[in-house]
């Protein structure tokens, strides 16, 4: 889909507002850069950089706006870099963990940039240390993990560019995440909201827990839809045909790579950048449609998910705040989704969100007034019921004494049967 469905005529975007929109591409190649070449000023640019966008979020404020663009073919174009760019980084990854284990230059890589730059590699990397083994992996793990989850989760999208799949799937692979391309699309997309999904927060529960109970589901759920879609084609499960088994398969060439690289040490620093982007895909995604609820199998409407119309946010994450017309139109691309500020809206841009989640006492202190007009301005009649039952179990005692009110309302209302004092519905 490649304009903006709407009645609207919406500006035309100038030239320099594709500028932005370069950020993650920005961090992906600065990221690689610094890994290769050791460099401390890219370093603690990359760490201004970042410490930048935190500040910038409040201060460019919001964006409600939707513009024509007339050079879309500049977005995809970032997006193939951004990955050619977070590929770089696993592959200095690699390199740094190989020349921790042999002493050696993987690819002749080292060789190869002196004879053309002049640049001494093997000797910036002489003295590598924990330090620099932990920087590679820190950007090893987040490149690979946006490039899975925020630029691959566009491509994986762009069902109709056969590469732009193969691409989302490949970065999928290099941190171990290639269920998400089955789950996502095929899963999360049906089933937000509901019980059955394994990206929707639960009221009360916290980024750890959200992981926990859920990180075994993403599997599960993933593995429920393929065997569906094999046994609807007649075709065995267990057979190349499975799309995860296939990328099982490249998961275990990357982890055995990485081990004939290098070794234990390489191992080690792998496993921790791939919990890493685990941990922070579930860290992203926890507030998206946190203790929101919907009956299975109605239609997915604007009050679905948690909006966020905030500049540097949709710069970063490739408009993904726009979260209810994604889930609506999931087809459309990033830069002509509508916000939809009219629904439920983030307290904040995504990364200070992000990090009031990181303490429950905050997140609450934020999102208990947010999930009870949530309950009272949004929720469909079935929809409060659910509401009322969630804020029972969330351990929250604001929202346990906001079920109270809710249980009267709905048993005036004859959507519930009123409790006897044994806490059994009353029989009619």
């Amino acid at each position: 889909m490649s304009s903006i469905t709407s009645d609207v005529q919406h500006p035309v975007a100038k030239g320099w507002m594709y500028v932005p929109y370069c950020l993650p591409m920005a961090i992906a190649f600065l990221g690689a850069y610094m890994v290769f070449f050791n460099s401390s000023v890219v370093a603690w640019s990359l760490v201004a950089l970042l410490l930048l966008l935190n500040v910038a979020e409040p201060l460019f404020g919001e964006e409600e706006e939707t513009y024509q663009w007339q050079n879309e073919g500049i977005f995809v174009g970032m997006m193939y870099l951004y990955c050619f760019g977070a590929f770089l980084c696993f592959l200095g990854f690699l390199w740094v963990m190989g020349h921790a284990h042999t002493g050696g230059d993987l690819l002749n890589i080292a060789a190869i940039t002196q004879a053309v730059t002049g640049f001494d590699m093997m000797a910036a990397h002489a003295d590598n240390g924990i330090i620099d083994y932990i920087v590679a992996t820190i950007m090893f793990s987040i490149t690979a993990s946006l490039g899975t989850v925020s630029i691959g989760h566009e491509l994986a999208h762009r069902t109709h560019e056969p590469l732009s799949v193969g691409i989302a799937r490949f970065m999928g692979v290099l941190n171990l995440f290639s269920y998400y391309a089955v789950e996502h699309p095929y899963g999360h997309h049906l089933t937000a909201g509901t019980p059955y999904d394994s990206s929707t927060a639960l009221r009360g529960e916290s980024i750890l827990q959200f992981s926990k109970r859920t990180f075994k589901q993403d599997y599960e759920i993933a593995w429920e839809i393929e065997e569906k879609r094999l046994k609807k084609l007649g075709l065995p499960v267990w057979s190349h045909h499975n799309r995860l088994l296939r990328g099982y398969a490249a998961e275990a060439l990357v982890v055995l790579l990485v081990a004939a690289v290098g070794g234990f040490l390489g191992l080690f620093f792998f496993a921790l950048g791939v919990i890493q982007s685990h941990y922070g895909y579930k860290a992203g995604v926890y507030g998206q449609h946190y203790g929101i609820v919907r009956v299975p199998g109605t239609p997915l409407k604007i009050h679905h998910q948690w909006g966020c119309t905030n500049r540097v946010t949709n710069w970063v994450v490739d408009g993904i705040g726009r979260h209810a017309d994604h889930h609506l139109v999931p087809e459309r691309e990033f830069w002509n989704l509508l916000p939809y500020a009219e629904g439920p809206q983030y307290p904040a841009g995504y990364m200070k969100t992000m990090a009031l989640a990181r303490s429950m006492k905050k997140w609450n202190q934020v999102m208990v007034p947010k999930l009870i007009e949530w309950d009272e301005k949004y929720a469909s009649p079935e929809e409060k019921v659910l509401a009322m039952e969630a804020n029972e179990k969330s351990g929250i005692p604001e929202l346990i004494e906001h079920a109270k009110k809710q249980r009267q309302e709905l048993e005036e209302a004859g959507l519930i049967e009123p409790l006897t004092l044994a806490g059994e519905p009353m029989q009619a």
